[in-house]
């Protein structure tokens, strides 16, 4: 007898066990957005007090908003967000991720938003980096210590990505680091000769107050990119979702309002 109440009892706690952990998989919640992205990108997302801001964070709550939805950020490397949103461990990410050919592989792109491009960031004193035309920004490269930002588009027109048919800078050496900031640093010790970054965020990071005097960012363009919404692969409701919400965000001119706020264009 005690041997059955004993299976009896096992069994039991067994199916209570499966039954919690089914419920803790379950299917996510309908009404939450799960978002990667990594907050270290002024003016595109950033903490400010704790907060998420930026013109990403405003686009993507406008969006959420007219889906009946809340958005739940998870902050990481932007190493992470494209797989994150692979893995299903978030349903989207935002981050001033731009459309490429390896990207597109793992995961949808929703309607862009805007259009980008990398600048250098050069020392305030600099008198390598002359150059009035990309070509001759990418000959005065040649042989330097760039710094680059870990997974971002810098790290890839530095060492060559065919998909994107940019061709390594000769003899040149990718310093790569985990945030805009850590760059600056190097730069400002004179550890690297410059710093490839996308274009507004590199023109924020150099006008600010710390680095004003120290630094500059060299306004011409290196790259010609596009930024979109990442959404799993086979998510394509969601996708669909997204690109009405953004489109009617286009058509009525809030676009247009969230980059003069944030003063992209």
């Amino acid at each position: 007898m005690k041997k059955i109440i004993k299976k009896v009892m096992v069994t039991l706690v067994l199916t209570m066990t499966a039954a919690f952990i089914l419920a803790g998989c379950g299917a996510k919640d309908e009404n939450t957005l799960t978002v990667a992205t990594n907050a270290e990108f002024e003016p595109y997302e950033f903490l400010e007090d704790g907060e998420y801001v930026g013109f990403d964070i405003d686009l993507l709550k406008m969006i959420a908003d007219k889906m009946g939805k809340e958005v739940v950020y998870q902050n990481m490397d932007f190493d992470g967000v494209i797989g994150a949103v692979q893995s299903g461990t978030c349903d989207i990410a935002i981050s001033g991720l731009t459309i490429t050919p390896s990207r597109a592989k793992s995961v949808n792109f929703s309607t862009p938003y805007i259009q980008a491009a990398q600048y250098l960031i050069v020392n305030i004193d600099d008198e390598i980096f002359t150059g009035a035309t990309k070509e001759e920004l990418d000959a005065q490269l040649v042989g330097k210590k760039i710094g680059v930002c870990a997974g971002f588009t810098g790290e890839k027109y530095v060492v060559g990505d065919e998909s994107l048919e940019y061709e390594a800078i000769a003899d040149a050496e990718a310093v790569i680091f985990d945030n805009i900031s850590f760059a600056v640093t190097a730069l400002k010790n004179g550890s690297i000769d410059a710093i490839v970054m996308d274009d507004i965020p590199s023109m924020k990071v150099a006008a600010s107050d710390e680095n004003k005097n120290d630094i500059k960012t060299i306004e011409i363009a290196l790259t010609v990119e596009e930024y979109a919404i990442a959404v799993q692969m086979d998510n394509a409701d969601l996708k669909n979702e997204i690109d009405a919400a953004m489109q009617e965000l286009i058509d009525d001119g809030s676009v247009a309002d969230l980059l003069k706020k944030w003063e992209i264009r």
